[in-house]
C-alpha cells in the first residue's frame, strides 16, 4: 500500500513540472483577491511574485501593496499586514522590482515573511532575556528575464535589528536578531495552452542575546521552501491545476555555553484544482492534502524525543470572481479543512518516555466576500467584513469597519 501511495505521488509531481496553462494575465490583484475567493491557490495573481519573481515580468510597470487589514480600532491608520512593491520594466526581457514587507504580512511563507517561527519571541521569552527587537521593514529586491517561451525569476531579501545598552550604569547587552532570504523561480510555457509556475527559496533568520557577563545566547535556522503549480487548459474554458509545495526547517541553539538543535519542522502539500471561466465569470478551486510534522530533540537527562504530526484532508479552496462592469468586480469564496492530530508529550519525571493523543478536528467552513473597484489603471480589491452584509441597513452610519483587508495597484 505504501509503495502505491509513494508511485501515485510521484506521478503527481512528475505532471506538475512537466504541465501548465496560459492564461489572460490582468495586471490587478493581491491578496484581498486570493482571501476573498476561499484563500485560493490555484489562481495567476501579483501575490505569487513573493514566492516565484519571474512573475514580475507579468506584472511589469506595477505598484501595487497592501493597505491590509484594521488593527483593531474603528478609525486610524493602525493597520497590519501593510506591504509596498514596484515592478519596473527595463526593456522586453528585463524587469526588475523591489518590495518592502513587515512582520505581519504571512499570506504565504516566503522571503516576505520576517521570522516565520517566532525566534525573537522565542530567546525574548528565556530567562534572563528580554529587548530583543523585533524584525520588521523587509526590503526585498528582485529581477526576472523572459527568453523565448520561458522567463527566470531571482530575488533576495534582508532586514536586521539591533538593541545595545552601554551606558553609565547600566551593565552592558547586546541583542541582534537579522534575516537573510534568497529565491529563484521559473515560469515556462511549453505550448500556448501549457505552463509551468515553479519557485524555490531559502530563508536565514537567526538571533543573539550578549550579557554583561556569561554566555550569549543564538538560535538560528535554516528554512527551505519549494512550489511549484501546473495550468493545463483542456478546453477554452476549463483549465487543470495541480500543485505541489514542500517547505522543511532546522536550527540550532546555543546557550549556557552549550549547543543543540532546535526542533525540525516538515510539511508537505499537494492539491488539484481548476479554473472555469464564462466570459466575465471565473470559478476556481480545488481539494488538497497536507503532511505536516514537527519533531522535537531529545534533550540528556531531561526529555525524549518527541514530535507533533497532523495530516489536513480533505482542504477546500473554492471561489468565483464576476465581472459585473468595467468599474465592479464582485467575489465570493469558501474554505474548509479536516485535520488528524497526533501528538506526543514527553511523560512528567520520564527521560525516555512519551504519551500519545490522537484527534481529528474540523475547521468550520468560513465564507468570504469580496469586491474589486477599478478605475482605469487603478485597482482596489477588498475583502468585505461578513458583519456588515449581516447587519443589513443598519450599516448604514454604523461604527465597525466596512472592509476586513484591503489590497490596491497601478498598471502603469
Amino acid at each position: 500500500m505504501n509503495r502505491i501511495v509513494s508511485i501515485i505521488f510521484f506521478l503527481i509531481f512528475l505532471i506538475t513540472l512537466t504541465s501548465v496553462n496560459a492564461q489572460d494575465i490582468q495586471r490587478t490583484g493581491g491578496q484581498a483577491r486570493i482571501y476573498s475567493m476561499g484563500n485560493n491557490p490555484y489562481i495567476i495573481d501579483p501575490e505569487f511574485i513573493k514566492l516565484n519573481p519571474a512573475w514580475a515580468s507579468d506584472y511589469y510597470n506595477f505598484l501595487w501593496g497592501d493597505i491590509g487589514s484594521n488593527a483593531g480600532t474603528s478609525f486610524g491608520d493602525q493597520s497590519s499586514g501593510q506591504f509596498a512593491g514596484l515592478n519596473a520594466r527595463l526593456n522586453s526581457r528585463f524587469t526588475l522590482g523591489a518590495l518592502v514587507t513587515v512582520n505581519t504580512n504571512n499570506q504565504f511563507v516566503s522571503i516576505s515573511t520576517l521570522d516565520p517561527y517566532g525566534l525573537v519571541q522565542r530567546i525574548n521569552n528565556m530567562p534572563g532575556i528580554s529587548g530583543v527587537v523585533s524584525l520588521n521593514n523587509n526590503f526585498e529586491a528582485l529581477a526576472s528575464y523572459r527568453y523565448g517561451s520561458s522567463t527566470f525569476g531571482f530575488g533576495i531579501a534582508y532586514a536586521a535589528t539591533q538593541h545595545e545598552i552601554d551606558n553609565v550604569g547600566f551593565n552592558p547587552q547586546i541583542g541582534d536578531a537579522s534575516q537573510f532570504g534568497i529565491n529563484a523561480g521559473l515560469i515556462t510555457r511549453l505550448t500556448g495552452d501549457i505552463m509551468l509556475d515553479a519557485g524555490a527559496s531559502l530563508i536565514f533568520p537567526s538571533v543573539s542575546y550578549q550579557p554583561s557577563t556569561g554566555f550569549t545566547t543564538k538560535l538560528s535556522q535554516t528554512i527551505f521552501l519549494i512550489n511549484a503549480r501546473s495550468f493545463i487548459n483542456v478546453s477554452r474554458r476549463l483549465t487543470f491545476v495541480p500543485m505541489i509545495n514542500l517547505q522543511s526547517a532546522s536550527g540550532s541553539i546555543e546557550t549556557q555555553g552549550q549547543s543543540g538543535d532546535l526542533e525540525s519542522i516538515f510539511n508537505f502539500g499537494l492539491g488539484v484544482g481548476a479554473n472555469y471561466r464564462v466570459d466575465d465569470f471565473l470559478l476556481a478551486g480545488g481539494i488538497s492534502i497536507d503532511f505536516n510534522n514537527i519533531k522535537y530533540p531529545s534533550v540528556p537527562n531531561e526529555s525524549p524525543q518527541y514530535s507533533h504530526s497532523f495530516i489536513e484532508f480533505p482542504t477546500w479552496n473554492l471561489g468565483a470572481e464576476w465581472i459585473a462592469t468595467k468599474w465592479l468586480v464582485a467575489r465570493l469564496g469558501y474554505m474548509a479543512s479536516t485535520s488528524n492530530f497526533t501528538d506526543e508529550t514527553p511523560v512528567p519525571g520520564s527521560v525516555t518516555q512519551v504519551q500519545k493523543t490522537i484527534m481529528t478536528s474540523y475547521s468550520p467552513g468560513t465564507v468570504t466576500l469580496g469586491i474589486g473597484l477599478r478605475f482605469g489603471d487603478f485597482s482596489l480589491d477588498a475583502t468585505v467584513n461578513s458583519d456588515v452584509i449581516r447587519q443589513g441597513l443598519n450599516m448604514i452610519g454604523g461604527g465597525g469597519p466596512t472592509f476586513a483587508y484591503i489590497s490596491t495597484s497601478y498598471a502603469f
